[in-house]
């Protein structure tokens, strides 16, 4: 019989992989993170290193640098992470946003003090879709929020958790469940799943790893 798991710190605390496992997101500032995030849609991480590359010998992923350039310019650096002119149009677009608060990430927390606010106008650019806007809350603007990505569906499905199969209902109800959970945590969980699921949760599934056998989790989904 698999024991019943009731709280997301469960989850976390079994599959953490080690006490020196580094659980930040690649990037050595928050516009790299920013860009990372836009440029690693629907394609690898290799492909977006190689565009951040030119775009650091570029601009040094300095923001004022990077409004700089027309989109002719940046479609060519960024050109090994693919959908070039999306993907420029949403830098562009966005990196004016911030600009309208001078670059200044603290005056758009004063002007968006709710979390939810703040993600509807993160989910108002064109090329922004709900698991882009969870990183941008989790990592730039330090809201603890659940990103329910395609490894942690995987997870929680094996789990034998239904909500699982639906990106909203998913985080929706780890969120719910772990209102005690701080920033660090989520962005902990966030890089253990991944980390897990590279390993483990490879491919479309149903993946029959001995973890799924010892454990389920079921908890009370929140619905608003």
């Amino acid at each position: 019989m698999p024991e019943i798991l009731s709280h997301p710190r469960q989850v976390l605390d079994l599959i953490w992989p080690s006490d020196d496992f580094d659980y930040h997101w690649p990037g050595n500032s928050k516009w790299e993170i920013i860009l990372g995030a836009f440029l690693v849609q629907n394609t690898t991480w290799t492909n977006t290193e190689k565009a951040l590359t030119r775009l650091q010998a570029e601009t040094s992923l300095q923001p004022k640098q990077i409004l700089s350039l027309n989109q002719e310019e940046l479609i060519a650096l960024i050109f090994s992470a693919g959908f070039h002119q999306s993907k420029s149009n949403l830098i562009l677009k966005f990196f004016t946003w911030l600009h309208s608060y001078d670059f200044d990430l603290k005056k758009i927390q004063v002007a968006y003090p709710d979390t939810q606010a703040l993600r509807n106008k993160l989910l108002s650019f064109k090329g922004i879709g709900e698991e882009t806007a969870d990183v941008l809350l989790l990592y730039i603007f330090d809201r603890p929020v659940f990103i329910a990505d395609n490894y942690a569906r995987k997870l929680f499905l094996g789990l034998k958790f239904q909500p699982a199969a639906k990106y909203r209902l998913l985080k929706e109800a780890i969120e719910a469940a772990g209102k005690d959970l701080s920033l660090i945590d989520y962005q902990k969980f966030h890089a253990a799943i991944i980390a897990f699921g590279k390993i483990n949760l490879r491919g479309p599934g149903p993946h029959n790893h001995p973890f799924f056998d010892r454990y389920c989790y079921k908890t009370i989904v929140s619905r608003r």
